[in-house]
């Protein structure tokens, strides 16, 4: 198992983001920009492919998307599609949901974990995913405390499957600098690695379930 590919790649993004102000700043990390960048949703589809191509696990296997989840057409009318930002597949099963976002804060925090909760108890969507699957939730910056964890977990449950990462180690705006100018958080890049790495090597032998 091998992290620093996945460095490489978050050390290469906050390079191109350092110094970076305003719209420049919010159309780089969005990837909504004339250099061709794909942003921070980018980024972590990159390291996905590349925690799963070091497992070992046949790429044909793996697939990462963001299509919605949606009832049968009959219940269209009546029940609501959902989805995240990343969906990552094995097989016919989804074994990881990821939200990537610059910045998530209690507001977003809060309606994401209701996201989460709307994955767990709708059989449309709880059918196609697997047993043991975790929910990721990735951001240059992390400016949430530890009882809003504590109660979206008595609130909103589901708290075991829930993994938080942020690449910055610092708040936003500290010292009024952007994400990239203070620092990388080299140990939740290697923490996100070796999660995404290893549920992976869980999966690489049989169909899952």
């Amino acid at each position: 198992m091998s992290v620093q590919q996945n460095i490489k790649l978050v050390e290469s993004f906050f390079k191109g983001g350092s110094g970076l102000k305003g719209t420049p700043l919010k159309n780089y990390t969005s990837g909504d920009n004339s250099s061709g960048g794909s942003g921070l949703e980018g980024l972590v589809d990159e390291l996905i492919l590349q925690a799963a191509r070091d497992s070992g696990i046949d790429m044909g296997r793996v697939k990462v998307n963001g299509d919605y989840f949606k009832p049968s057409t009959g219940d269209i009318e009546k029940k609501d599609p959902q989805r995240m930002d990343h969906h990552v597949w094995v097989d016919d099963k989804c074994v990881i949901v990821m939200e990537s976002r610059a910045w998530i804060d209690k507001p977003f925090m809060t309606l994401k974990r209701a996201v989460v909760r709307n994955f767990m108890e709708l059989d449309y969507v709880r059918n196609k995913l697997s047993e043991d699957v975790k929910f990721l939730f990735v951001a240059l910056a992390i400016d949430i405390k530890p009882r809003l964890v504590n109660t979206l977990d008595k609130t909103m449950g589901h708290g075991d499957r829930i993994g938080y990462f942020k690449f910055s180690p610092k708040r936003r705006n500290y010292r009024k600098n952007n994400y990239f100018d203070n620092g990388i958080n080299y140990a939740d890049i290697e923490s996100l690695y070796s999660t995404i790495y290893d549920i992976f090597v869980d999966n690489k032998k049989g169909s899952v379930s």
